[in-house]
């Protein structure tokens, strides 16, 4: 069956160049034939370069000679090298590898496509040009065009009077307009003049020069500014400008210009090593127009790892008490008392590993709240050794050696030795753990003079522990609603034996009272740390039940109920002075009671998309709820979710209900929802029952198009000094280029759980995602 005229023509034109590229390199090797082989894991589209690769062409018909000029007419294709020709009418002469392109002139390589009404290129040094062209790069999604485009020795490209946006065709919502652009694909770089930022058709940004990396690696230049405005601070704008000096270090410096503070400057400074790296930030604000004060903050952090040996600095200080509540973002930052200076050098083997630290901090004091001073470890030396099985046995030790220093009360040196041995028996549905363990802690007091009450210089103790940790796994068909499952059924039983010691001659140095859970119902200690060991004769049972999907392994449903029993009073106290009562706040709890509280969760995937929980703990001694947590989690489709919850807490030391440290009844409501196909309302209330006010606001919207969102949002909350402060955020960002403006998405993804956004374009692509 003869062949269509087309590919006849293709194939022959195509036969023929690939015979005189053999040819001529059968009469440049020897008469000696050798084929070598070469395993490779993937196609490598660099390997065929243009100048030693096949050409191929094809048209509706070909005039001329393949040694001198090849005119190809008609839907005229060629490809060589990665790259691809198409016109109406392709002219290629022999002697300058040169292709000639009219009418419908396209060119496309490497993921990029250029289209005119005419087009010049010669394939082998990559030389061209193109006039009133059309040019787009698929990876990055951008398109644009310029009046003309040249292509200069392969590695650059010249664009005059040229625009580009990542918005699809026919939708110019934002663009960038330059009067010339020249992109480097040597050094990876891009730059050219007289930049202006559209939106609307509205000129938002204008720069007489600029330049940007076109890859992932780093270029000194100014990154992205930012603005915004606050309560505190006025207007608020940041202008970082960013130095890639090394590799493997850089610097940015960041002027940060607020209309009712001044100007700061932001310092960071990284460094990166084979096993080491650090990052030095400095912000400093020469004479602050609110407190007429210079003021800064500094933070260090730096780790080593090299084998076995590391080594750790997490530094943070600021000039004055306000300075975290002036100038956060947020309130968690706001709320922050106690800023930390660790220094660490730890040792790390297979059985056994070494700490040595020194924690020192420095403590803020804020307006209207109470900060307890923490003690500082200078230093404090730990060795831990581990054996998982040794002929069965599971063996841990631990020595604890730390000289506590306060500025205010007594303080001391504590040598600590804990030895604990197991024996684990586990099966397919059941375990059992019998477990003994010894304590003893040793004290050398100083500054007794600081709190009368303690008279013994050098205090001990030396207590054992027993335990034994039992558990089944039951396992059923069944069904949740009409869906296959399996239901299991897991009672667990933990029994805990220690013998009291008199601890009321010990100070407390880094130790405080566990908060009731179902993890710390199953640890023998009321308290956490080594300053204080509870007396203990108690039994804690743990049933639990849960319907697992037998499909998707989901899981839809799960319960638990859990109680301690007593079977001795507690006669271990916390505090035993009048100076630590006032120090911790009154916070002592010693245990007289039959039973623990009472513990209770539930959480359920009502549907596929809405799930439920709650949890709660109620004390059978003074007949009340003591904390309860709920939630309800409505999340259709993606960027549409709904949650409401409910927060109490109540602390049987407290006074009154207005001791709103200790007691929590909040309500919070939180929601991200489209109102229409592209406007999203944003909202989360936290609202406290007790102060009856708000705690946290947070509103706005955020617009999605194709190619850029818009995002707003007013935020204001009760800082730990009892002030108001609110914060305005508002963001574009334009898909494929950047953002300008504070980005609100950390403070909404906080604030609102299952929060969504558009999701990143891709940063690479394989040499074939877009081959023609």
């Amino acid at each position: 069956m003869p062949l269509p005229p087309v590919r006849a023509v293709s194939l022959c034109v195509a036969a023929a160049l690939a015979f005189i590229a053999a040819q001529a390199r059968a009469d440049a090797a020897s008469s000696a034939v050798r084929v070598n082989l070469e395993s490779v894991d993937s196609l490598d589209i660099k390997r065929a370069q243009a100048d030693d690769a096949a050409s191929f062409a094809s048209a509706e018909r070909m005039e001329g000679s393949l040694a001198d000029e090849l005119e190809l007419i008609g839907n005229a294709e060629v490809r060589r090298g990665g790259a691809v020709f198409t016109a109406d009418r392709i002219t290629y002469r022999h002697d300058t590898d040169e292709v000639t392109g009219k009418g419908n002139a396209r060119i496309s390589r490497a993921g990029a496509s250029f289209s005119g009404p005419s087009m010049r290129f010669r394939i082998t040094s990559r030389e061209g040009s193109m006039d009133e062209a059309e040019w787009e790069y698929a990876p990055r999604n951008v398109r644009g065009c310029a009046k003309n485009i040249r292509f200069l020795s392969g590695n650059r490209t010249t664009f005059e009077d040229v625009s580009f946006t990542t918005c699809k065709r026919d939708d110019d919502s934002w663009f960038i307009s330059m009067n010339d652009l020249e992109i480097d694909e040597y050094d990876l770089t891009a730059s050219g003049t007289g930049a202006v930022l559209h939106f609307q058709n509205v000129p938002i940004f204008a720069s007489p020069w600029f330049a940007f990396p076109i890859s992932n690696q780093r270029r000194s230049g100014f990154l992205t500014p930012t603005y915004g405005m606050s309560s505190t601070r006025g207007v608020d704008i940041s202008i970082p400008y960013y130095f890639n000096i090394a590799p493997n270090y850089d610097y940015t410096l960041t002027p940060r210009v607020m209309t009712k503070r001044g100007v700061m400057l932001g310092n960071e400074a990284r460094f990166k090593y084979d096993a080491f790296n650090a990052q030095v930030n400095l912000d400093y604000l020469p004479s602050d127009r609110t407190t007429k004060e210079n003021r800064w903050s500094t933070r260090i952090q730096a780790d080593y790892q090299r084998d076995k040996l590391g080594a750790n600095i997490d530094y943070n200080r600021v000039s004055d008490d306000d300075f975290i509540t002036d100038f956060s973002g947020n309130i968690r930052e706001s709320s922050e008392s106690v800023l930390p200076q660790d220094y660490s050098l730890t040792w790390t083997d297979t059985y056994w590993n070494s700490l040595l630290r020194v924690t020192k901090n420095q403590t803020l004091k804020i307006d209207g709240g109470t900060t307890v001073v923490p003690y500082e470890r200078v230093p404090q030396m730990v060795l831990n050794a581990y054996n998982s099985d040794f002929h069965g046995f599971e063996f841990t030790t631990t020595v604890d050696a730390t000289r506590f220093t306060h500025p205010t009360r007594l303080d001391g040196t504590r040598v600590v030795l804990e030895q604990s041995a197991s024996y684990p028996l586990r099966g397919a549905g059941w375990f059992i753990v019998p477990k003994a363990q010894i304590q003893g802690a040793w004290y050398q007091l100083n500054n007794l003079s600081r709190d009368h009450q303690y008279t013994d210089k050098s205090p001990s103790f030396v207590v054992p522990t027993f335990t034994l940790d039992s558990g089944l796994v039951f396992e059923r068909d069944s069904h949740f609603f009409g869906r296959e499952a399996y239901q299991t059924l897991e009672p667990r039983i933990y029994y805990a034996y220690t013998p009291y010691r008199d601890q009321s001659d010990i100070p407390i140095f880094d130790t405080t009272v566990s908060d009731l859970s179902f993890a710390s119902l199953f640890t023998p200690n009321l308290y956490a740390g080594y300053d204080r060991v509870s007396e203990a004769n108690q039994l804690t049972t743990v049933i639990s039940s849960r319907w697992i999907d037998k499909t998707s392994g989901l899981e839809l449903f799960r319960a638990s109920v859990g109680q301690r029993q007593y079977f001795s009073d507690q006669n271990v106290r916390f505090l035993n002075t009048t100076e630590e009562a006032n120090y911790f706040g009154n916070k002592d709890t010693p245990q007289s009671n039959v039973r623990s509280d009472l513990l209770a969760s539930v959480g359920a995937r009502l549907t596929q998309s809405l799930t439920a929980s709650a949890s709660a703990q109620y004390s059978s001694s003074l007949n009340r709820m003591m904390n309860v947590k709920t939630g309800l989690v409505w999340q259709p489709k993606r960027r549409s979710t709904i949650g409401v919850f409910y927060r109490y807490n109540y602390s049987a030391g407290s006074v009154t209900d207005s001791t709103y440290d200790d007691n929590i009844k909040q309500v919070d409501f939180s929601v991200q929802w489209p109102i229409t196909e592209r406007l999203y309302g944003l909202l989360r209330y936290n609202y406290s029952l007790y102060q009856k006010k708000p705690i946290e606001l947070i509103g706005g919207f955020e617009y999605l198009h194709d190619c850029w969102t818009l995002r707003f949002a007013a935020q204001r909350y009760t800082t730990a000094s009892n002030e108001q402060e609110s914060n305005f955020f508002l963001q574009l960002e334009l898909n494929g280029l950047g953002s300008i403006g504070i980005n609100p998405i950390s403070e909404l993804r906080r604030n609102i759980r299952g929060y969504q956004t558009t999701g990143p374009l891709p940063t690479t692509a394989d040499p074939y995602d877009y081959y023609e």
